[in-house]
């Protein structure tokens, strides 16, 4: 099942073991990228991880694999509603769209995606 996270919001959930408040934010970002890089040894899910760079430019390497897609976009909203309408219908309940971002939330929900909360979807990666 297709995972797309929004990597700011994932980040600074109140809930997260990596928030950024005191510290680097792109130290944050590697974190969670080594977190589902780890979480994808075990699991086939492939996943894009999407970074608003409008305020915060995603200035690190990276390397994106098939299983594991980082993007940064000038506006992660956008972007993942678009992945989503882009979907196939028949494809999209299987889209899990991981955002405490009321409207991504209800957005996936609108149309037949999978959303989770971030809390959620951090019991699962702790796992």
């Amino acid at each position: 099942m297709p995972i797309i996270i929004d990597g700011w919001n994932f980040i600074r959930n109140r809930k997260s073991d990596i928030r950024d408040d005191s510290g680097d934010s792109l130290e944050s970002a590697r974190t969670l990228i080594a977190c589902l890089s780890e979480f994808q040894e075990t699991h086939s899910d492939p996943i894009v991880l999407v970074f608003d760079s409008s305020n915060e430019y995603l200035d690190m390497p990276y390397t994106s694999t098939s299983k594991l897609r980082i993007v940064a976009s000038k506006d992660a909203d956008k972007y993942i509603k678009q992945y989503v309408e882009d979907t196939p219908d028949r494809q999209r309940r299987n889209l899990r769209v991981i955002s405490s971002d009321n409207d991504i939330y209800y957005y996936a929900k609108s149309y037949s995606a999978t959303p989770l909360r971030c809390e959620e979807f951090w019991v699962k990666l702790k796992r």
